[in-house]
């Protein structure tokens, strides 16, 4: 009886497509992680009492220069683009939040037109950024 032995192919696996999965992998997280860690600077104030939230839950996080400019991210708005925004955010997000970073040298006034802002625009719920008092 003649038997035929299986033809060994030649069976490169070929990683092109892998490598470039990878590749693209790689600029995403490191474009995510810059966006991330990107915030206006502010020198926040210190609290006896600051606590860090358990949950965080969705929010919008506004900073606040000395200078009284408002930043929503990293984006420069007044106070009637912040109110369109929070009030975008409110209707279309549940729990929705105001997270304020205001510098401690602001004068309050500016935090106060923030905060006027965004209760005119149905959020009440407006968190402050603070380190804990040591």
């Amino acid at each position: 009886m003649k038997t035929h032995a299986p033809q060994m192919e030649d069976q490169d696996f070929d990683i092109t497509p892998m490598i470039d999965v990878v590749f693209l992998l790689i600029v995403f997280f490191m474009v995510v992680a810059a966006e991330i860690t990107e915030k206006i600077e502010v020198e926040l104030p210190e609290a006896d009492k600051a606590v860090v939230p358990e949950e965080i839950g969705p929010r919008m996080e506004v900073s606040v220069q000395e200078s009284g400019d408002i930043f929503v991210g990293m984006v420069p708005v007044d106070l009637k683009q912040l109110g369109n925004r929070v009030r975008t955010g409110n209707n279309e997000i549940a729990g929705f939040k105001v997270f304020v970073r205001a510098d401690e040298r602001t004068p309050h006034k500016y935090v106060n037109d923030v905060m006027k802002t965004c209760a005119e625009n149905g959020v009440l719920d407006v968190i402050f950024a603070t380190f804990e008092q040591k």
